[in-house]
């Protein structure tokens, strides 16, 4: 046992030296890994999303560094001398006892007006080899590598024998790297050499924990997996994986770890900073430390006899809560292998002879494959008018919807329900996509009966400008867009979704009270179109009558957007998932009982 610690410590060491340790020059044409953090603001970061930029600018910088503190200014006239040239600039909080609070004191205490990234698990940090906090980084987004690495520049300082100072010769390394990317001079940049810098240490408990001693896989590692991961990297579930050994955990763990510095998982990520959500799939920093500590070790077995992996069971029932009072089948729909579909539009008549509630609902679509989203609602039996997706009338009530990482049953708050009268329908409007094979969807729906008539009525509103006013310019990065309601009776606000297609970037729910305070509701920083759930609150929100609520958010039409199918394109609002949408749905009832 005492070898094979020394030959995992020995790998951890390895590839350590070669992700942080390593000595850096110019002329080794540094390359870096993409990443992703939140600021302080709850705004989010990703390098390859800066590849319209000459350069990025990362200047490390602590609170409680007096050094670095001293320099601020010097940082601000950096700022402003080159951000007009193509260059950004973003400071790093990576100090191991970092807070969100600190970072935002650091902004506007000390005015300083650029992004500060919360590096909270120290991750980024290591990833880039920053020692101290003062340390500077000039990259190259385009091509991932660094082209300066060091301090602000020197200035000349006279020789001072009664004061012990020395002369120091002054230095121009950072502004010649500066002019010459604002130049695009590439070439002058080989021979770029680093000066020095001047800041605190920053230390890495938790990367010198690990160095010494491994993660172990089956007490440390695999819970975590089974905990946040398995739920939908499992045999048949809508992961391209299943986390079922520790062979297949280590095949994929390069992939796992890019996916997790960059924030595309877990999925469904908010802001952790606004509210709590019992469906966020939060990961915090010690988890994130442990995962990628160990795969930086080489995704070790370790010496457990038993993988945990192995021992993982799906649920047996794809009904979450049991078999359902009452089961709704949806038509059975032909998918071609090829093609643009029209969304679905179907009426169901319900049987029942006298009114019900609803307490729970879950969907189970027929080929996750092809079903892309769905939304039920209830409406008077025979209803044929369409689903417009965003927009309200009295004849229908939202019931529920489907959308990739949304299997999970939904159920309504305590004494809360949806009211079915007698004579009424379930209408869903589905949205299918091909994938080169055709297929039959028959899509299931789960009703679960209240036992008894609850005392609030749930609903959802839909705030939108749906998508008669959008117009998304060709190229565009940024293109913002709001809209606002105010609730006239006092709710109780439980739910949250926010929706767009390919191009969505960002969306923030705010609620203004009558007396002109306000709060944060969600913030969902890097929109994904995959990833669609009804954030439920762990706390709901009381919003008095006459609340204004405010939807917020952003679309990304870009090409450094992935999944936009078309960068070139004036972009209006449309059915279709290459148009765009802009809704809030606020999900709540009132607060005055029914009787």
């Amino acid at each position: 046992m005492q070898l094979m610690n020394s030959i995992r410590r020995f790998r951890f060491a390895v590839a350590f030296s070669l992700l942080v340790i390593a000595p850096w020059s110019a002329a080794d044409n540094e390359r870096i890994a993409n990443f992703a953090l939140l600021d302080a603001e709850g705004s989010y970061h990703q390098l390859r999303k800066y590849g319209d930029y000459k350069a990025v600018v990362i200047i490390s910088m602590a609170a409680a560094c007096e050094e670095n503190l001293e320099s601020l200014h010097k940082y601000r006239l950096l700022q402003t001398t080159w951000e007009n040239q193509g260059i950004v600039f973003l400071a790093l909080n990576s100090t191991a006892e970092t807070a969100l609070e600190d970072s935002r004191t650091l902004g506007s205490l000390y005015q300083l007006d650029m992004p500060i990234l919360v590096d909270s698990s120290q991750l980024v940090a290591e990833l880039l080899d920053i020692r101290k906090a003062g340390e500077v980084l000039v990259v190259d987004p385009d091509r991932f590598r660094v082209v300066y690495r060091g301090g602000l520049d020197l200035e000349t300082r006279r020789a001072d024998p009664s004061r012990n100072i020395t002369p120091v010769v002054a230095t121009d390394y950072l502004a010649q790297t500066l002019a010459h990317v604002a130049n695009e001079e590439w070439d002058a940049l080989t021979n770029t050499v680093t000066s020095g810098v001047t800041g605190c240490e920053i230390t890495f408990p938790a990367r010198d924990a690990d160095l010494a001693s491994v993660p172990d896989y089956s007490t440390e590692v695999a819970p975590i997996l089974v905990e946040k991961c398995a739920s939908c990297h499992s045999e048949g579930g809508i992961a391209p994986f299943a986390m079922n050994s520790h062979m297949m955990v280590q095949g994929w763990s390069p992939m796992m770890k890019e996916v997790m510095l960059t924030k595309r998982m877990p999925p469904a990520q908010v802001d952790p900073s606004v509210n709590h959500f019992t469906n966020a799939r939060y990961m915090d920093a010690e988890e994130l430390q442990t995962l990628v500590h160990w795969i930086d070790a080489g995704s070790p077995r370790g010496d457990g006899e038993i993988d945990p992996l192995t021992l993982f069971e799906s649920p047996t029932s794809e009904w979450e809560l049991g078999e359902p009072d009452y089961i709704v089948e949806v038509p059975a729909f032909t998918v071609p292998a090829t093609g643009v579909l029209d969304y679905e539009n179907v009426t169901i008549n319900l049987p029942f002879k006298e009114d019900v509630w609803i307490k729970s609902v879950q969907h189970l679509p027929g080929d996750r494959r092809v079903l892309h989203h769905l939304l039920s609602y209830i409406v008077p039996a025979d209803y044929s008018e369409r689903i417009v997706e965003g927009e309200n009338d009295q004849y229908r009530e939202f019931l529920e919807g489907y959308a990739p990482g949304k299997d999970e049953a939904a159920t309504y708050p305590e004494d809360a329900g949806m009211f079915v009268p007698k004579g009424s329908a379930v209408q869903m409007s589905l949205h299918y996509t091909t994938f080169g094979k055709e297929t039959v969807d028959q899509t299931l729906l789960g009703l679960y009966f209240a036992d008894e008539e609850p005392k609030y009525q749930y609903s959802t509103y839909s705030l939108s400008h749906g998508g008669r006013n959008i117009v998304i310019p060709p190229g565009v990065s940024e293109h913002k867009m709001s809209a606002t309601h105010v609730f006239e009776d006092e709710i109780m606000l439980h739910g949250l979704r926010p929706h767009m297609h390919y191009r969505g970037k960002y969306m923030k729910f705010r609620v203004v009270y009558p007396d002109g305070t306000q709060d944060d509701i969600i913030n969902v920083p890097d929109y994904n179109f995959n990833w669609q759930p009804t954030y439920r609150l762990s706390e709901p929100m009381l919003l008095p009558a006459g609340s204004r609520v405010i939807v917020e958010g952003a679309f990304d039409n870009s090409q450094f957007n992935l999944g936009n199918p078309d960068p070139g394109a004036t972009v209006r609002g449309g059915a279709q998932s290459w148009d765009e949408m802009f809704i809030g749905y606020f999900s709540y009832h009132k607060t005055a009982p029914l009787h």
